[in-house]
């Protein structure tokens, strides 16, 4: 008996290591996870981004977290569309919120791309659920895959 328990615990602890999310690296490592169908959060760190918005370059980012599993994602290689040198792989979201800006609910739509580069672009919108209007916009600018930069991406295979 005290042999099936020790074997037992050693297996639930072997199985506990395996499902410990693995970090992903670069624009390769995040691709080939996507392509293998493997399950990737990205964890996004706003206040460590550059921030646009209004076509103006604000002093400051907020100090906000998100965070989301990729579900739908596209990825086009070099020229596969007009003006992209290099490879880049989209994805989004839209989920209905309450408003921290105001009150009642907005659609947070998030839009995400990553070149192979390790530049990367985040779109953020609050559009109204009645009227389609777009609330607000703002755009975030950060690197991945670069070790000599503070990273502000950060992307997950479970």
């Amino acid at each position: 008996m005290k042999k099936f328990l020790f074997i037992l615990a050693l297996t639930l602890f072997n199985l506990s290591l395996l499902a410990q999310p693995k970090s992903l690296k670069n624009f390769d490592e995040l691709m080939t996870a996507l392509n293998s169908g493997e399950q990737v959060r990205v964890i996004i760190h706003y206040g460590k981004c550059t921030l646009i918005s209004d076509n103006e370059v604000e002093d400051k980012s907020p100090d906000a977290i998100g965070g989301m599993t990729i579900d739908t994602y596209e990825y086009f290689a070099p020229k596969a569309v007009r003006g992209n040198e290099n490879a880049f792989v989209v994805f989004s979201e839209n989920k209905l919120i309450m408003n921290p800006k105001g009150k009642g609910f907005v659609y947070n739509y998030g839009k995400f791309r990553i070149e192979s580069t390790g530049k990367v672009k985040v779109t953020v919108m609050y559009i109204d659920p009645n009227t389609q209007e777009e609330l607000m916009s703002e755009n975030f600018f950060t690197t991945f895959g670069d070790p000599k930069t503070e990273q502000a991406i950060f992307f997950y295979k479970q």
